[in-house]
């Protein structure tokens, strides 16, 4: 077994982080499993540490994050030219700091691992770049 292997297999939903994030942007667990090309008992069996998650879905569930903190960011941007949302700011810390944690922990995956789930998130960006308008906000809890 590979030091990646062991960490992946060591892990539960408490020590990925990035489930943390993406619940806290109030992203469903189905809308996720869809986007990976998993069911959504196989994405609800990951979070919750019962099953093992493909390193490279791993380096894509952070992508995403970050693409969305992204997205998150540039509204809250717009919105405080009017006014300023302390809550949102508060927020949008919480969720960068599950981001670094992240990023960190996906510091023991290997090159190919990264670079396998940077292919996934750049297939669905493109896919999505192609498609209707994502009419949906990721919100996050304040």
């Amino acid at each position: 077994m590979t030091i990646t292997e062991q960490w992946v297999s060591n892990t539960s939903k408490d020590n990925y982080p990035v489930f943390r994030g993406l619940e806290d942007i109030r992203v469903s667990g189905k809308e996720i499993a869809k986007i990976l090309g998993v069911s959504a008992p196989t994405y609800s069996k990951w979070r919750s540490g019962q099953g093992h998650i493909p390193a490279a879905k791993l380096v894509m569930l952070t992508l995403l994050l970050a693409n969305w903190i992204d997205e998150m960011e540039a509204e809250l941007e717009l919105r405080t030219r009017i006014s300023r949302d302390p809550q949102s700011e508060i927020a949008l810390k919480a969720l960068r700091r599950c981001l670094a944690l992240q990023e960190d922990a996906n510091n023991l995956l290997t090159q190919d691992e990264v670079r396998d789930g940077s292919r996934l998130f750049r297939k669905w960006w493109l896919a999505k770049m192609d498609g209707p308008p994502d009419t949906s906000t990721k919100q996050a809890v304040a």
